[in-house]
């Protein structure tokens, strides 16, 4: 675990915060020591901040396992990466060889893994603990703040220990009931507003114009740049663009390549003008800059090695798939969005998964106990991996106990996102992908909920602050007239998305 300090002086105090920061497999006692600062101005530091590692997660032990050294795990995940979903024709023979190479963590765990922990780092168990934390701080009850997988652990806690809970914040809310009963069915969930994450990023870069957005045109409309995406999956998929001498070595971009950054830049609005020049690089035939980002060590997944498979995988019920069903399913992920692929195949990861949570919560996710203060739940309308539906299916689980604050904007949960990665335009420029679309007025509701305990009536709407995705003068100009108040709320929340955490694409 790890603390940052509340601020005030001792009669101001309001406890201690839990936070984390999602994955699965995000290190909390890092995210702390990332962002403590950011996170205590947000909730006026009033709160010790407090971040923990879950089992089988960074700090935390006895370790999963699977494999000795970091390098094999590192190496197998290059694997997975270089082969990538089956995009966009979703051949068959392309799934087994990604199902065989995903395959192997399976057997690894199996034969070097330590089975009991393999088998109790599931969410019900990291409840349990947290319920040991509260104790140990000699508090009566829990504070937490969690985000995209966090709304999960948050969720099952306040299922299973609503008396317990003081301050909730559930930032990024995921389906907790098909996470933890058909992980298929949950990446079909997950998706369900991704289409309109993507049409921002179209309209947003129209809007801009050239002089932002290199994809940009006079004549472009929306559908008009989606299609001309489609068409470079297509023209790669045919004939992968070979990239010679580049800082990280040579290789070749391929569709799924391509589909993945544009997966990944869904989180993070504020990379958007980056992510359309790079594209405009490679619809010239120039992968140079573009390789930059595939084949860093930066651009990979980052958070704690073999911790995701066992809570997710461990968490669901078992995924006993054949290759057929499991191309049948990239396919049908593929309707569902044009970044469905990238998604399918992590769910398809726990495909003969052999390890179960020994505890797993199956529900009831309808009239839940009513908890000792309400939760709050944060969902942006234009969430690509926690779609509002989401939000709003669990916060009616909880009924009265729970108020749902909807913002308006793009990007994963409303200001944080979880994935560590940098984009690469040329060997002097480099863009941080970890800011959503802040809102002040999201960030002001959050802070009085955990100071004055102020709970936003369920529903209420928060709009994004103007200009963040293509910054212009006239932003600058209207951030220059907030109060003192205002503009420390606002560089806290925005510095909390830009501080370099290594935490994990998923959720």
């Amino acid at each position: 675990m790890r603390k940052y300090p509340a601020t005030v002086p001792e009669d101001q105090w309001l406890g201690s915060l839990l936070t984390n920061p999602g994955g699965p497999g995000g290190s909390g006692s890092e995210f702390v020591a990332s962002s403590g600062k950011r996170l205590s101005d947000i909730v006026g530091g009033r709160y010790d901040i407090i971040g923990f590692d879950s089992r089988a997660v960074n700090l935390t032990g006895p370790p999963t396992a699977c494999h000795d050294v970091e390098a094999k795990y590192i190496h197998n995940s290059y694997q997975e990466l270089l082969q990538g979903p089956p995009v966009p024709r979703h051949e068959r023979s392309h799934v087994a060889k990604l199902a065989a190479i995903q395959e192997t963590q399976n057997i690894a765990c199996q034969q070097n893994g330590n089975h009991q922990m393999l088998r109790n780092s599931g969410t019900v168990a990291v409840v349990k603990d947290m319920e040991r934390i509260v104790q140990a701080l000699g508090e009566d009850g829990l504070n937490f703040l969690g985000y995209s997988y966090g709304s999960i652990l948050g969720a099952t806690f306040a299922a299973l220990k609503p008396e317990l809970v003081k301050r909730m914040v559930l930032d990024g809310v995921s389906d907790s009931e098909s996470y933890f009963n058909d992980v298929l069915q949950w990446g079909r969930d997950s998706l369900q507003d991704s289409h309109i994450t993507l049409a921002g990023f179209a309209s947003t870069c129209i809007e801009a114009g050239p002089e932002y957005c290199a994809l940009a045109n006079k004549s472009n409309t929306t559908q008009g740049i989606l299609d001309r995406l489609d068409a470079l999956y297509v023209r790669l998929d045919k004939e992968p663009l070979p990239v010679g001498d580049t800082p990280y070595g040579t290789g070749i971009i391929e569709a799924h390549i391509l589909q993945a950054l544009i997966f990944m830049s869904m989180y993070s609005p504020s990379i958007w003008g980056g992510v359309a020049e790079i594209n405009g690089i490679i619809y010239g035939a120039v992968p140079e800059p573009y390789a930059q980002n595939v084949f860093n060590r930066s651009m990979q997944t980052a958070g704690t090695r073999e911790a995701f498979n066992p809570i997710i995988c461990g968490d669901s019920a078992p995924l006993n798939i054949t290759i057929d069903q499991y191309t049948n399913y990239f396919r049908e992920m593929g309707r569902i969005s044009d970044i469905g692929e990238q998604f399918a195949a992590i769910s398809g990861r726990c495909r003969g998964w052999p390890f179960r949570a020994n505890e797993r919560y199956t529900g009831p996710w309808k009239g839940l106990k009513k908890t000792r203060f309400p939760v709050l739940f944060v969902s942006l309308d234009g969430d690509p991996v926690t779609p509002l539906g989401s939000a709003v299916k669990m916060r009616n689980a909880f009924g009265d106990s729970a108020s749902l604050l909807v913002q308006q904007g793009f990007g994963h949960a409303s200001y944080v996102i979880l994935i560590s990665r940098r984009l690469t335009l040329n060997r002097n420029s480099r863009i941080d992908s970890r800011l959503a679309h802040p809102s002040l007025c999201t960030a002001k509701h959050i802070q009085d909920y955990f100071v004055n305990g102020t709970v936003p009536k369920n529903g209420t709407h928060c709009t994004p602050e103007p200009g963040f995705i293509y910054p212009t003068n006239a932003t600058n100009s209207k951030r220059a007239i907030l109060s003192e108040r205002d503009a420390k709320l606002l560089s806290a929340v925005e510095e909390l998305g830009r501080t370099r955490s290594k935490l994990t694409i998923g959720l």
